[in-house]
């Protein structure tokens, strides 16, 4: 658990674009940088020490924290390179690229004259080994690709080492940063109080360009485009289904295409995001949900709310939208009723989802507070709490009390996400089961070797509602997704959807097989930001519910259904779907988009929807040719 501290501090920490693009020859999970095998990279604040006292001038020192850690502290003489890792790895994103995002003209000659250095140091904030070390890894990676000759260093334990060690070489006066992102953000000419949402300060809209505009993700993303790759078919698929691939799916997954229809179709997704944004972010903010019709001319007006920039937040650019942010319930005047968090449901299915990023020791509370309040029985959590040194995530369930509500864990085991064994059980479950309201057995995980999620099982009780039933949840965490990546194979994601699905209709008692029916409870599933991995899982899991759905609907001019006949699917208008030709993945993202900020945050996890509901049709025929 953190401490007090830490829990009080205001989290400044930018989330970084997605990844480029990988080479056509390199395997779906190949999301992590090369390994450099050699420890003589590392090496201690000591012998950096010795280097600056002898041949300063001959070294290039590279402070790659974040810039607001940067701005209080740093090592003497150090420049601030606050560059995502992915955009490290993009082979477009040159060493000049890197000298750009210096806007001091000082700082920019000197990082130039990086071909003449003896040695360039890098550090980051306390990576003691190469596994942590990924940012370091890359940045050197960057500078060796373009012929650098001299010896490059990464200084082990990082800043909060060489700081505890060396604080005469620390420099903690202020500082601007170096590379123009802003410190804290400041209104010139503004007395008044801000606007606030929901109890918290906004940023007052006519300026609100000034400070926020660069944090605009796809400003830098977007530079050379999305990339390439192609959508890969299971390899046993074959022609033999027992139902017909959707013609959408065939055309995405054309190898003679090579994967540049749906780069397309990414593309323009994020730019219709990155024009919503650049319009809220420039004062054209506007208040409502996003109106019908949003592929006409004006359907890029913006349609979002005000942006929180409070301790709330575990990054400071991504923000919920206004109309469909989960507010918190019976706060007490001048309360905030704020949590980073939305709504997120499409319009062609009845799954219902809360979208959120990853609590905050700040937010424990309210956060267990809308799952109450939103009666939610199946969290998901689709990251590890530490991924390459940096936090991703809090232990927000191992207390037993958080403010008024108090928690029991009851049972935490591993599960597996072979999808097959998971159809297996089921149909044993289903033949076996005596009750209806028998609680569901996970498929556990007999083998070290396979990949598995852990399930928890936990108990809610509120303090306030002492006579109110003890709430049954069900947590699922999957911690082998890398962020910005995908997991190492489809199949692996079919799987924890498969489980979640298993979950929710052991509690709602639906079948499997069938769409989800209306009024469901809301799923609450979360990563680090609660945007990338969230929104690839919530989109797989809708279209593997919309193919349902089209498969249960009567054909065109069938009139099973009488006219009095209330539609078993809700307010949901299927004849959208019935063509075949409507790309689902597509549409659905662009739902998710209009509902959270950045929802498939890349288009690694762009591709791998495709692929997981290709693998996905490739289980059904599996399961239909051990049938017959």
């Amino acid at each position: 658990m953190s401490s007090p501290v830490e829990a009080l501090q205001t989290p400044l920490f930018a989330l970084p674009p997605p990844p480029p693009s990988l080479s056509l020859a390199t395997a779906r999970a190949e999301t992590l940088p090369p390994s450099i095998t050699s420890d003589q990279i590392l090496v201690t604040p000591q012998h950096v020490i010795n280097l600056l006292d002898s041949d300063s001038e001959e070294i290039l020192l590279l402070d790659l924290r974040v810039s607001t850690q940067y701005a209080r502290s740093r090592i003497t003489g150090a420049l601030n390179l606050c560059i995502p890792t992915t955009l490290m790895k993009r082979p477009s994103f040159n060493v000049n690229k890197l000298a750009e995002t210096f806007k001091n003209v000082d700082q920019r000659t000197k990082f130039e004259n990086w071909r003449n250095s003896k040695y360039i140091i890098v550090y980051d904030a306390s990576a003691s080994q190469l596994k942590d070390a990924a940012i370091c890894l890359n940045t050197i990676k960057k500078f060796e690709s373009e012929g650098y000759k001299g010896i490059a260093y990464i200084i082990k334990g990082g800043f909060s080492e060489f700081a505890t060690r060396f604080q005469t070489h620390v420099d903690r006066q202020s500082s601007s940063v170096s590379n123009g992102a802003p410190g804290r953000i400041t209104m010139p000419g503004v007395d008044a109080p801000l606007p606030v949402i929901g109890g918290c300060p906004l940023p007052a809209t006519k300026s609100a360009a000034n400070p926020f505009f660069g944090n605009i993700r796809q400003n830098m993303d977007l530079i050379g485009g999305v990339g390439q790759m192609p959508v890969k078919k299971p390899s046993d698929m074959n022609s033999n289904l027992p139902y017909t691939v959707p013609a959408w799916l065939v055309r995405a997954s054309e190898v003679s295409d090579n994967g540049a229809r749906v780069a397309d179709k990414f593309l323009h997704i994020e730019k219709r995001e990155q024009k919503r944004m650049q319009d809220a972010l420039s004062g054209e903010v506007s208040y409502g949900p996003p109106s019908a019709g949003m592929r006409g001319p004006g359907s890029d007006a913006v349609k979002i709310a005000g942006i929180e920039k409070g301790a709330k937040n575990r990054y400071n650019n991504i923000w919920p939208f206004e109309h469909s942010r989960v507010k918190i319930e019976d706060v007490p005047d001048n309360g905030c009723d704020y949590i980073n968090a939305n709504h997120v449901r499409s319009s062609l299915s009845n799954k219902r989802y809360i979208a959120t990023q990853g609590p905050i020791p700040a937010t424990f509370v309210d956060f267990w507070n809308m799952i109450w309040q939103q009666d939610v029985r199946v969290i998901v959590m689709l990251t590890a709490e530490k991924e390459g040194g940096q936090v991703k995530a809090h232990d927000y369930w191992s207390d037993r009390q958080y403010g008024p509500f108090r928690l029991g864990q009851h049972s935490s085991r591993k599960a597996t996400l072979d999808p097959s064994k998971i159809h297996r059980h089921r149909l044993r479950q289903s033949s076996t089961r005596k009750s209806s309201a028998e609680k569901p057995n996970i498929i556990r995980n007999d083998s070290g070797d396979e990949p598995y999620i852990i399930v928890r099982r936990l108990t809610l009780s509120h303090e306030a509602f002492p006579f109110e039933p003890i709430r049954e949840i069900t947590h699922l965490q999957y911690s082998s997704w890398p962020d910005f990546g995908a997991p190492a194979h489809p199949s692996h994601l079919l799987g924890l959807v498969e489980q979640c699905d298993y979950v929710v209709r052991s509690i709602s008692h639906t079948k499997h097989t069938d769409p989800e029916p209306p009024s469901s409870r809301p799923v609450l599933v979360h990563c680090s930001a609660g945007c990338g991995r969230t929104g690839t899982f919530c989109t797989v899991d809708t279209v593997i519910d919309m193919l349902k759905r089209q498969r249960s609907m009567p054909e065109s001019g069938d009139s099973r259904r009488g006219p009095d006949e209330p539609n078993p699917f809700g307010d949901i208008d299927g004849s959208l779907m019935q063509s075949g030709n409507m790309d689902l993945i597509e549409e659905t993202v662009e739902d998710f988009r209009r509902q959270r900020l950045s929802m498939v945050q890349s288009l690694r996890q762009y591709v791998l929807c495709y692929e997981t509901v290709l693998e996905w049709l490739a289980e059904e025929g599996r399961r239909a040719e051990d049938c017959c």
